[in-house]
């Protein structure tokens, strides 16, 4: 489902899914924000989430309901205008499939896509209520390496090694060899 831009359904669909979000789902996109603010000198993490919102308000970004949900099409949105603002000031960014090695699973191309493998650690850790490992994982969604994690998350090194490796476990029951 494609919502047609600056349609009343649409405004009411995007104004019911902001209203709909729960302090987690703030929580998240405001760590989200402050990841990838933190990525690019001068970007205010709260400007960038409320960009997101705007863009999508005012319909210069569609959000895809059956594609995905309201809180990945933010991030999503929230990571384009990052990373072309990253580009647009020549900084580098960090592959998804770099921070995916870091869990060790195989080859992303032979089984599936990293975006797919993290979507599938998400979901599972989301069952569980392992925060910790969501934030750690949202992280790698967004390109951060190891000392970024720490940094952002508060992490000392042997804390972001435990998650990592409960993440790593989780990997090996739950994604395809």
């Amino acid at each position: 489902m494609t919502l047609p831009p600056n349609s009343p359904s649409c405004a009411s669909v995007i104004e019911t899914a902001i209203r709909g979000l729960s302090d987690a789902d703030w929580s998240r996109l405001r760590q989200a924000a402050r990841i990838l603010a933190w990525k690019v000198p001068s970007v205010d993490a709260e400007a960038l989430l409320f960009d997101a919102l705007e863009r999508t308000l005012d319909g210069r970004r569609r959000w895809k309901p059956a594609a995905v949900d309201f809180i990945g099409h933010l991030v999503g949105v929230m990571r384009s205008v990052s990373t072309h603002e990253a580009a647009r000031r020549g900084l580098d960014t960090i592959a998804l499939t770099s921070s995916m090695d870091a869990i060790g699973v195989g080859n992303p191309e032979d089984a599936l896509s990293a975006e797919q493998q993290i979507r599938r650690l998400r979901a599972y850790f989301g069952e569980r209520n392992d925060d910790q490992a969501l934030r750690v994982l949202d992280a790698m969604e967004l390109g951060c390496d190891g000392p970024a994690i720490r940094m952002q998350l508060d992490l000392a090194q042997t804390q972001l090694e435990t998650i990592v490796r409960r993440i790593r476990r989780a990997a090996h029951r739950v994604l395809p060899a």
